[in-house]
């Protein structure tokens, strides 16, 4: 603790250093023309300005409510981020936590001029306010994963759905067509062995690295396939009547027995080693090695759609399903406890990141929650159903009913 506080000491000294020693060649520049302007998002903020050309720039910012590029480095807490470009993303950041920014400009190695006026703003999580929806085509899309192509080492997100519907995007607002990854309906997709995998109709499994080249693999089923987790070295899939196949390299595929008939709908894994499927009536198996798995008691008989596991200081599992549902777990699946959603429509689906649960759904419903405890419902700007969303990158990305994607960051 004492050695990083005594770095962050000598790299705010230096830049006092840089900021007092420029001036032998060059002249300050007057600040952005018309100020900035500050965009709080999920633990960032991105800070615009009207540039000039020629003038370099320097961001000031700190976790206070105010800041002066005079006198800064008195600001506990307090950065300057030099010769930066607009608009600067600026990541890292605490939610629920006010942040002062202010930017100034000098010409050359000139001493800088003054500050713009200063903005504040406080991060929060995404999920709060939507995007105007986007129509990708009419099929409705039921998945929609991240990961990186081998066409360009690029990362892009990927939404699959009805009759082999596939769409990339680079930044979860704008996608384009690519080569269908099937001719059936894609129930789920994931990213991992270093490949995408589309899994659905008539048990169907197609895999690619590059999206736009698709090779089936077998499946040994016929029944639909509804879902797909990953453990990094190991791809689990569950489907209806309690259809199970595992893979360790996406090509490969082997039967699993599990402990029901029931329909599956979702499946994940945690770092804590442990498998959990979801599926109708109620129904939550558990699994320390993907091989055998347990039935658990869960209180309801609604059909669970959707489940997903938060871990920040312990592991939270939360499963999704119809009427609003929602049950809760913290000792990996054993015992449950139900919880008020504030909603009535079926939830399709739910995703974790570090600081809440968000759970989407039929007429386009949206409900988060820090805990998975407490739920408050969110305005999506869409009636159309919700089938699949994802979070990660700042942002959620939802897709859904004919083709329908919104974004929230």
């Amino acid at each position: 603790m004492f050695l990083s506080s005594v770095r962050q000491a000598l790299a705010a000294l230096l830049v006092a250093v840089l900021v007092s020693a420029c001036g032998g060649s060059g002249s300050s520049a007057p600040p952005p023309a018309g100020g900035i302007t500050v965009t709080p998002g999920d633990g960032t903020a991105t800070i615009s300005w009207v540039t000039v050309p020629g003038v370099k720039y320097w961001l000031f910012y700190a976790p206070a409510s105010t800041i002066s590029t005079k006198d800064w480095i008195n600001t506990p807490g307090s950065r300057a981020l030099m010769d930066v470009t607009s608009p600067y993303v600026l990541t890292g950041l605490a939610n629920g936590y006010t942040y002062s920014f202010s930017v100034n400009g000098r010409n050359g190695d000139g001493p800088g001029g003054d500050g713009s006026p200063v903005v504040s703003v406080v991060p929060r999580p995404a999920g709060g306010t939507w995007s105007a929806p986007a129509m990708l085509g009419s099929n409705t899309l039921r998945s929609i994963t991240y990961g990186t192509s081998t066409a360009d080492s690029l990362g892009y997100y990927l939404a699959v759905g009805d009759s082999g519907a596939t769409f990339k995007s680079s930044n979860g607002l704008t996608f384009s067509a690519v080569a269908p990854a099937s001719s059936s309906t894609l129930n789920a997709a994931t990213y991992t062995l270093g490949k995408f995998i589309a899994v659905g109709a008539g048990g169907t499994i197609t895999y690619g690295t590059d999206l736009s080249t698709w090779t089936v693999a077998a499946s040994g089923t016929t029944q639909s396939l509804n879902a797909i987790a990953s453990s990094g070295s190991l791809a689990i899939v569950v489907g209806n009547g309690g259809t199970a196949r595992s893979s360790a390299d996406g090509v490969l595929w082997t039967p699993v027995t599990l402990p029901t008939t029931q329909n599956l709908y979702g499946i994940t894994y945690s770092s804590a080693g442990v498998w959990m499927a979801v599926g109708a009536a109620g129904t939550v198996l558990t699994s320390t090695d993907g091989a055998n798995w347990v039935a658990q008691v869960t209180g309801t008989t609604a059909d669970l759609n959707a489940v997903a596991v938060q871990a920040v200081s312990s592991y939270v599992y939360v499963a999704t399903g119809n009427n609003g549902t929602i049950i809760r777990s913290t000792d990996n699946g054993a015992s449950w406890f139900q919880q008020t959603s504030t909603t009535t429509a079926n939830l399709t689906a739910v995703s974790p990141t570090s600081s809440q649960f968000l759970a989407i759904g039929t007429g386009g419903a949206v409900v988060t929650s820090p805990d998975g405890v407490t739920w408050t419902s969110r305005t999506s700007g869409t009636s159309a159903n919700l089938m699949a969303v994802i979070g990660g990158l700042s942002q959620y990305v939802a897709v859904g009913q004919g083709g329908i994607a919104i974004n929230s960051q």
